[in-house]
């Protein structure tokens, strides 16, 4: 079993949430841990973006927190030059897009495009 874990900016959080319009402003990630062949969620954690408030640098200070949550996926907004760039380090994923979708039907389109680039 291939798992992944996938970050997506959310409001308040959870499966039920949508993809947030930001992220480096978003209130909250949704980390989602599945499987990627079967497609199953194994495992949701909410956790708290503390650049969301951040007077500055809110984009690298979300990367740190997708990257310490252990996500190596984001999906979500196109994030900006500085965020773009410190996701890289973090070796993290991106994935453009999802926005205003639910987080478990955006879970879903993440895994059928990780399968597509995997079968190359």
């Amino acid at each position: 079993m291939a798992k992944v874990k996938i970050a997506f900016p959310t409001g308040k959080g959870g499966l039920d949430d949508v993809v947030y319009d930001r992220l480096g402003r978003t209130p909250t990630f949704t980390i989602v841990e599945a499987d990627t062949e079967t497609g199953e969620i194994l495992d949701v954690k909410i956790v708290k973006n503390p650049g969301y408030e951040a007077g500055s640098g809110a984009g690298v200070k979300a990367a740190q927190v997708i990257a310490d949550a252990g996500a190596t996926v984001y999906a979500g907004p196109n994030p900006g030059p500085n965020a773009y760039a410190a996701l890289q380090y973090f070796k993290v994923k991106v994935i453009p897009g999802y926005v205003g979708l639910p987080v478990r039907e955006a879970v879903k389109k993440v895994l059928e495009e990780l399968r597509k680039e995997e079968q190359g």
